[in-house]
């Protein structure tokens, strides 16, 4: 059987064909679905468009499902960054080379990737910090570090104009015999404004980010890579000319499956949605309504409206099991019938939940797990 939808298909986001509604005629809802074929279609496009597997740090805080991370792997990319222990574990129990823990590591979090490292001496296995305190919190162990540095988005890092403190931390690492491995920053802040302010202003994080490399290694502190720019910005990042760019990488994750908003940020450049909700309707409780089972613990809201987008279907409302469609009044779907929903932000969408339906290459439907999906426990070593 051909998958229903490729690539150059009519992709997710529509009422299911014949072929897909068949599929999954006995797979109870909402369920999460994923089309191998987009999957590769995207990592070969972002591939092209960075240039080089080695320009590309790739966030698996999206991919969650080992499968996916090892299609990562076997696209050649060998440089990773995870938002969770979880993910790092996962990352390197596949022999992964090179992997930053994109979050600021403090007290057990860096314990853990510490353990984690010792486990996998042929990795290299960073971590986040923005303060000397949290240094203060660490224990010894094979794992380096990348100064998160604030180019705007005020959530964590050293501001990137701040170089005393950059250097006060860069210094205590270098104390306490911690490789500085280089600097990351986080640009999130910049994906909703127009191409041409996005441009401007990735543009001035990066030459903020390079002065501050270059305050670094003037007082002796080597900056061998410069993360920098996620899925919504890493083009700009690397058409911007710097003489840093052979250390510069990116950190695009959203990438891999794409959701409703980056589709509509990236316009034509050929990505497609590889993941979806599948759902039923369940309800039409009046013209132009209808209720599908796909609420807030399988569409999350976080990244507003609307919350999700099918052809012809607008979400509404959600409640904690049910979402709202509104359509044109005699173009209701009937009850019992499949949806297919694209979501807004695919990333926690996917953390929802605890397998993936993957429409394989060569037609067939597997059930994948989400590997990563939770958290490591929070007491003893997460093996």
């Amino acid at each position: 059987m051909t998958p229903p939808h490729s690539p150059g298909g009519p992709g997710f986001g529509a009422r299911p064909d014949p072929a897909l509604a068949a599929m999954f005629a006995e797979v109870r809802t909402p369920a999460l679905v994923v089309d191998e074929a987009a999957v590769d279609a995207n990592l070969r496009l972002t591939l092209k468009l960075v240039g080089s597997p080695d320009r590309w740090r790739a966030h698996v805080k999206t991919a969650k499902a080992r499968w996916a991370m090892e299609r990562l792997v076997a696209h050649g990319v060998t440089k990773f960054k995870a938002s969770t222990t979880a993910e790092l574990a996962t990352l390197l129990s596949l022999g992964v080379a090179d992997v930053l823990l994109a979050y600021p590591a403090v007290g057990p979090t860096q314990w853990r990737a510490a353990r984690l490292a010792s486990a996998h001496p042929s990795a290299a296995v960073s971590v986040l910090v923005d303060s000397v305190a949290a240094i203060g919190t660490w224990r010894p162990g094979p794992v380096g570090a990348f100064i998160d540095v604030d180019t705007g988005m005020g959530r964590t890092g050293v501001p990137v104009d701040d170089h005393t403190v950059a250097l006060g931390v860069a210094g205590e690492l270098a104390r306490r015999g911690v490789p500085l491995r280089g600097l990351h920053g986080y640009d999130g802040h910049l994906a909703d404004l127009s191409p041409s302010e996005r441009e401007r202003r990735a543009a001035d994080g990066l030459a903020a980010m390079t002065d501050l490399a270059e305050t670094l290694e003037a007082a002796g502190h080597a900056v061998g890579e410069l993360v920098a720019g996620g899925s919504h910005t890493f083009r700009e990042i690397l058409a911007t000319p710097t003489p840093w760019l052979d250390r510069v990488t990116v950190g695009a994750g959203t990438v891999v499956y794409n959701d409703a908003r980056s589709l509509a940020r990236f316009g034509d450049v050929g990505f497609t949605a590889a993941a979806a909700v599948l759902t039923r309707v369940v309800s039409r409780p009046a013209p132009g309504r209808v209720t599908v089972d796909a609420g807030l613990t399988a569409i999350q809201v976080d990244a507003g409206r609307p919350h999700a987008q099918s052809s012809g279907l607008e979400a509404v409302s959600a409640a904690q099991e049910h979402l709202v469609l509104s359509c044109v009044p005699g173009a209701e779907p009937e009850v019992g019938e499949l949806v297919t929903l694209v979501p807004r932000h695919v990333d926690t969408a996917v953390s929802q939940f605890g397998e993936m339906h993957v429409i394989g290459v060569d037609g067939r439907v597997r059930v994948e797990p989400v590997t990563a999906r939770h958290h490591e426990p929070t007491t003893g070593g997460g093996e």
